[in-house]
């Protein structure tokens, strides 16, 4: 008869087989999902520039820009002031670490998190731009 320790061995040997029997299932399927994603499922050069417009039109017909352009612009308008004014209070509750040294980690996070804003507050202002475009 099988003794209780070897018992509880092998059945957590089954568990840990069965574990990474499953693992490698998953990471073949992800690898194929990759793989499969980075295909070009349409060969034909011609017809690229039609499929991308075709793209186009429907992502614009989603939005529809045009029926709801105030929508837009009044949220892009009060998103550049909510980030304005997080733009401020960073640099204002920051000013002290910052001056005391630049190089710091505190300081650097500080500043990353500024320019990210800032950057953020550019592609809303390009946003509208390309919603004034869209007219």
């Amino acid at each position: 008869m099988i003794e209780a320790d070897d018992l509880y061995k092998i059945v957590g040997l089954i568990v840990v087989i069965i574990f990474v029997v499953s693992i490698g299932a998953k990471m073949f399927s992800y690898q194929a999902k990759v793989i499969e994603g980075m295909t070009n499922s349409s060969t034909d050069k011609d017809t690229i520039s039609s499929a991308v417009s075709s793209n186009t039109d429907k992502l614009s017909d989603t939005l529809l820009a045009s029926k709801y352009r105030s929508n837009y612009e009044d949220t892009i308008i009060n998103l550049e002031k909510a980030v304005s004014v997080g733009i401020l209070s960073e640099v204002i509750n920051n000013a002290e670490t910052i001056s005391s040294d630049p190089a710091s980690s505190k300081a650097r996070t500080a500043m990353s998190s500024i320019n990210t804003m800032l950057t953020f507050r550019e592609t809303l202002n390009q946003s509208m731009i390309i919603l004034d475009k869209s007219k």
